[in-house]
C-alpha cells in the first residue's frame, strides 16, 4: 500500500514481485506441510555459547535471513562486526529474559504449523496460482513485527506474549497489546504475505476509498483463509468494539461522505481512518481505531454477496467498481 504501513510493521529487503509464491494451478487442493523455520533457537544457542563455528554455520544457514535481522534488531548488517553487535544487544538481562520468555511461550509450535499446513489447501482453492511462502521466527527485542524477504517471512515472536505480558506495559499501550497475543501469530504471517505479494496497490495518489478496500480486500481473504476464526478474531477488535462498528456504521459512512473524505488523497487523513490507535479520532472518542479498515471490509463483503466473485477477481477489482457494484450504503 503506497507509502503507508497500516497494521504491520514490515521490513522488506531483497522481496521479489510474486515469483516466489506463484504456482502453476495442478486443479487440486493440495495441503503442504508447513514447518516453521526457528531462527530464534539457533541465534538463541549460539548467544548461550558463542564461537566461531556457530558463526560461520548461522551466516550459511540464513544468508539473506541474517543481515536483515541484523538491521532491524541492532542496525547492524555489517560482516566485520555483526556478531559482537549481536552479542553485546543480547548482553543486556531485561532483553535477554524477553527471548528467554518468547522461547517459552513458543517451546512447542506444532499447533502453529498444522494451521497453516491446513491454510496452505484453502489457498490453492482460492488463490490457485499462488503458494504460501516459508514462514520463520526471530526475537528482535520489540523492533520491527515482520521481516519479509524473497519467499521468506519472519515473525518476531517476542511480540506475542500475551496482552498482560509485563514488560509490554512499560512499551506498549492496551490498543495495542490487544492483538499482542500468540493467538494473532497465524493470522498475522498470512496478513504480512497478502500485504506483500496478494493485495498490492499501485495507484500514485491513493485515495480514503482506495485504502479502506484494500484493507477490506486484506480482511476478506482472512476470513476465507481463516474460516474457524470469527470477525473479531479477524480484525482484532473485541466484540464490544465490533458492536460499535455495526451500531454506528450509518452514521460512520455519512460523516466519512459529508466531510469529502472518501476521495481524499490527504495521507493525515487517510492514516487516521485506517491505522492503529485507542480510537478513531476524526469519528468518535468512543470508536474502535482502524475504523476505516472495518468499513472497507463491509464495503469488499457486500461486494462479494451481490456478485459471487471469486477472492482473485476481488482483488483484481478496482475500489471503485467495487463501491458502486456493491451499492454499499448503510
Amino acid at each position: 500500500m503506497k507509502n503507508i504501513v497500516y497494521l504491520l510493521t514490515f521490513i522488506i529487503l531483497s522481496f521479489i514481485g510474486c515469483s516466489g509464491t506463484t504456482k502453476k494451478n495442478s486443479g487440486l487442493s493440495q495441503q503442504e506441510k508447513v514447518t516453521i523455520i526457528r531462527f530464534d533457537k539457533d541465534v538463541y544457542n549460539y548467544l548461550q555459547q558463542p564461537d566461531a563455528v556457530k558463526e560461520s554455520g548461522l551466516k550459511e544457514k540464513y544468508p539473506l535471513l541474517l543481515p536483515a535481522f541484523g538491521r532491524i534488531a541492532m542496525d547492524n548488517s555489517d560482516p566485520a562486526t555483526f556478531f559482537p553487535a549481536l552479542r553485546d544487544y543480547f548482553s543486556h538481562p531485561a532483553l535477554m529474559q524477553i527471548y528467554k520468555d518468547a522461547l517459552t511461550t513458543f517451546d512447542n509450535i506444532s499447533a502453529y504449523e498444522k494451521e497453516l499446513s491446513n491454510i496452505s489447501s484453502l489457498v490453492s482453492q482460492n488463490l490457485p496460482e499462488k503458494k504460501l511462502p516459508a514462514f520463520a521466527m526471530h526475537v528482535s527485542g520489540f523492533r520491527e513485527n515482520t521481516i519479509i524477504i524473497n519467499n521468506l517471512i519472519s515473525i518476531s515472536i517476542d511480540k506475542y506474549l500475551g496482552y498482560n505480558y509485563t514488560a509490554y506495559k512499560e512499551f506498549f499501550q492496551p490498543f495495542e497489546r490487544q492483538q499482542m497475543q500468540p493467538e494473532y501469530l497465524v493470522r498475522d504471517y498470512l496478513k504480512a504475505w497478502l500485504m506483500s505479494d496478494v493485495v498490492k496497490s499501485d495507484v500514485e495518489d491513493q485515495t480514503l476509498l482506495f485504502a479502506m478496500v484494500d484493507e477490506g480486500k486484506i480482511l476478506y481473504a482472512l476470513s476465507l483463509l481463516l474460516p474457524e476464526k470469527n470477525a473479531e478474531e479477524i480484525i482484532g477488535y473485541t466484540k464490544a468494539q465490533t458492536d460499535w462498528c455495526k451500531q454506528n456504521e450509518k452514521s460512520t459512512w455519512q460523516s466519512i461522505v459529508k466531510q469529502n473524505y472518501l476521495y481524499s488523497t490527504d495521507h493525515m487523513i487517510i492514516t487516521r481512518f485506517i491505522n492503529d490507535g485507542a480510537f478513531t479520532a476524526i469519528v468518535s472518542k468512543d470508536s474502535p481505531g482502524r475504523i476505516g479498515t472495518w468499513i472497507g471490509w463491509q464495503i469488499v463483503e457486500q461486494y462479494a454477496k451481490k456478485k459471487g466473485a471469486s477472492l482473485q477477481n476481488i482483488i483484481d477489482t478496482d475500489a471503485l467498481i467495487i463501491l458502486k457494484e456493491a451499492k454499499y450504503n448503510p
